[in-house]
């Protein structure tokens, strides 16, 4: 199974059996990601694995699992859509090995001991003890219609990477996205956030916004066109209902082979 074929069968788990993990794996995992994963090549981040009995994590809602990751980042611009990219391509990489994830949106470190990093978020992991995917007809996600406004022609490859970002997972499955549609650029819009808990709810928003890119940068790698992401001032100033604008992608190769 590929990365691309994961997006389509993925579910969070919060079931695990409590096997140890091959040593590989996790060394995988401490040392993942490269410049072609990141939209933010020069953001430093750093994993850390957490055993469960480390007792380093509490938070609401915890589920209880034998691994837990944490993605630690520099705080620059996009670093929060950054590390959802990261982290997403993660999750993937992990169910093509037969290994369950789940995010802790709600969980934080007891102790943080890196002094110039910032943990941004927490994943627990390990072999399910329930089953691993789901069907496609499972998702309980919004129609594609809904999520797009259309400025251009919707060709093929637009279509590909929208229908992988549609099903990308959300804090509380609130499915933030809204995209502008273009002949070359899919621009990102997010929900603004309720002034109650606002600096929460927006950075939630904005790593939920990595988590839609990871679809579609996996999308694009796997069906051999390519896409830059961009942030253009220009389209900052757009006023989009009760949207704010993340970034865009654009479509360097509008290939109708796929």
């Amino acid at each position: 199974m590929t990365r691309y074929e994961a997006i389509f069968r993925r579910k969070s788990v919060r079931k695990y059996r409590w096997d140890d993990l091959d040593p590989r794996i996790l060394e995988i995992i401490e040392h993942f990601g490269s410049d072609e994963d990141c939209i933010c090549p020069d953001i430093r981040v750093k994993w850390k694995i957490f055993r469960d009995g480390d007792r380093n994590i509490r938070g609401l809602f915890q589920v209880k699992a034998p691994y837990y990751v944490v993605l630690y980042s520099e705080i620059k611009s996009d670093y929060l859509v950054n590390a959802g990219c990261l982290m997403e391509q993660l999750c993937l990489y992990l169910h093509t090995k037969g290994i369950g994830s789940c995010y802790q949106g709600g969980s934080v470190l007891r102790h943080n001991e890196e002094t110039d990093l910032t943990p941004v978020m927490i994943m627990a992991f390990g072999r399910p003890a329930e089953p691993l995917e789901r069907n496609r007809e499972d998702f309980r996600r919004m129609e594609l219609k809904k999520m797009i406004r259309l400025h251009g022609t919707f060709g093929k490859v637009q279509r590909k990477l929208l229908e992988a970002a549609r099903l990308a997972p959300s804090a509380m499955n609130l499915q933030p996205w809204r995209f502008v549609v273009t002949e070359n650029r899919v621009h990102l819009f997010v929900s603004k956030p309720a002034r109650i808990g606002y600096q929460f709810q927006k950075n939630l928003k904005l790593f939920d916004a990595g988590i839609v890119l990871a679809h579609m940068m996996v999308t694009a790698e796997e069906l051999w066109f390519d896409i830059e992401y961009q942030k253009l001032d220009r389209i900052l100033e757009k006023d989009f209902q009760n949207y704010f604008y993340v970034g865009s992608l654009l479509i360097l190769d509008e290939s109708e082979k796929i």
